[in-house]
């Protein structure tokens, strides 16, 4: 008899191809080969050797993507300096996703002004110069002119606290 556990496991492929599978019932750890699953994100159906059936992610992002709502102020330089009040939906260091925003009033290769603050104790805020590059219908994902350090920046270490 098999138990299904209500927690779901997420992994991120490292750069010799493999992902590490944590059961969430008793923390065994699995190495699997991600050759066979292309694409940004995998769902996977794993059976535990300790009969603990779960749900696990593997994501082949190169960096930790963390989900978040933060508020934040923009100013569209290449729209002629529309501005106006988004909120993150998702970060990196290398970028974000904004939602809550007119994407009308954005384009790719847009180049943004953009300024918030974290949830975290210290409310870090940052003031970063990015690029649309992509407008979805309901999301606006932007890259970072000047990426920060995955570990050595508040940003890098906000971001990976949780996966540490």
């Amino acid at each position: 008899m098999t138990m299904r556990d209500s927690k779901v496991s997420k992994s991120y492929v490292r750069p010799d191809n493999t992902a590490v599978l944590t059961c969430p019932k008793c923390h065994q750890q699995k190495v699997i080969l991600a050759d066979k699953f292309k694409g940004p994100r995998h769902k996977l159906t794993i059976k535990c050797l300790c009969q603990n059936v779960f749900t696990a992610y593997i994501e082949f992002r190169k960096r930790v993507r963390k989900k978040v709502i933060l508020r934040g102020t923009y100013i569209n330089h290449t729209q002629k300096d529309i501005s106006g009040v988004f909120y993150v939906e998702n970060i990196s260091v290398t970028g974000l996703a904004l939602s809550r925003v007119n994407v009308e009033n954005f384009k790719v290769a847009d180049e943004l002004s953009l300024k918030f603050a974290l949830d975290d104790e210290q409310q870090t805020e940052f003031k970063k110069k990015a690029i649309v590059r992509s407008v979805r219908e309901y999301t606006i994902g932007c890259e970072f002119e000047q990426y920060e350090d995955d570990f050595g920046s508040p940003l890098g270490h906000y971001i990976t606290y949780e996966y540490i």
